[in-house]
């Protein structure tokens, strides 16, 4: 019969579904944030959004950090207009 304790510590615990993280493409987070992809790249530089690579190699944008990113924008925004609502 199995123990039905906790996984050691660094050993993988089959029990537990993997989720993988959801990603866009560039294009895909250049569209939602609505810059240019060069600025997602610099965004990216910057660790302001963050990435996986694909087996292929290629560059996923971390979902999460999309979402982030727009939250800081929209909170830049609102400040900006509470700001020139209050003659600063």
């Amino acid at each position: 019969m199995e123990s039905m304790t906790e996984p050691a510590l660094g050993t993988i615990d089959d029990r537990r579904p993997r989720r993988a993280p959801r990603t866009l493409l560039v294009n895909q987070a250049a569209e939602l944030l609505g810059v240019s992809r060069r600025t997602v790249y610099n965004r990216i530089r910057d660790g302001r959004l963050r990435t996986i690579r694909t087996r292929g190699g290629s560059q996923r944008v971390l979902l999460e950090s999309v979402e982030a990113l727009l939250r800081e924008m929209m909170r830049k925004r609102r400040a900006r207009a509470t700001a020139r609502g209050a003659g600063v």
